[in-house]
């Protein structure tokens, strides 16, 4: 099914608007029809019965779900990107966040892998050290649990003395989660 409609918006609000989904104009259009679609579903579950709440938070969680299948691209975004949809904190977004990873762990099962995926694959090498940024301490711990379904005996993924959330990742836990999620190890 192919929906079309118009949406008027004042300057600012496009420059706000775009600001907040951080893209570009030319991304604008692209961008609004992925929220389009995941609002669609949505209100279509909600009509057809198969999705309706009572509680304002039933109802954010399963935005958020919708969100990641169609706006996230599979992904689970990070509390920030969350933070500026939902106009919410940091600790509203984590909550938001951990609430949908395990009332909906079997429908997020994809996204979820997905998202590890591209955890590994942006482990950074430097200076002979494999380094990785992650904004969820739930990725984080399920790459550890990995590591240990793997070998209990590779070293786990540890923060980083005096940052908030860069993670040292030792060589040898580095090529087996590699190997695990089909990524090219760095050289």
């Amino acid at each position: 099914m192919n929906i079309s409609f118009e949406l008027n918006l004042e300057e600012d609000e496009l420059d706000l608007f775009k600001s907040i989904l951080g893209c570009e104009s030319d991304q604008l259009n692209q961008q609004i029809a992925k929220i389009a679609s995941a609002s669609f579903e949505e209100y279509l579950r909600m009509i057809l019965g198969q999705k309706v709440f009572t509680r304002g938070q039933d109802i954010l969680e399963y935005r958020l779900l919708v969100l990641v299948k169609h706006y996230f691209d599979e992904r689970i975004p990070d509390e920030q990107d969350i933070s500026n949809l939902f106009q919410a904190t940091a600790s509203g977004s984590r909550a938001i966040t951990r609430a949908i990873m395990s009332k909906y762990q079997y429908d997020l099962k994809d996204a979820i892998q997905n998202t590890l995926h591209d955890l590994v694959e942006s482990i950074e090498k430097k200076d002979g050290t494999f380094k990785l940024s992650v904004y969820n301490q739930f990725f984080k711990d399920e790459l550890n649990r990995t590591l240990g379904n793997i070998d209990p005996a590779l070293p786990r993924i540890e923060r980083e003395k005096e940052t908030v959330s860069r993670y040292i990742v030792k060589e040898s836990s580095y090529n087996r989660l590699c190997e695990y999620y089909s990524v090219e190890p760095k050289e």
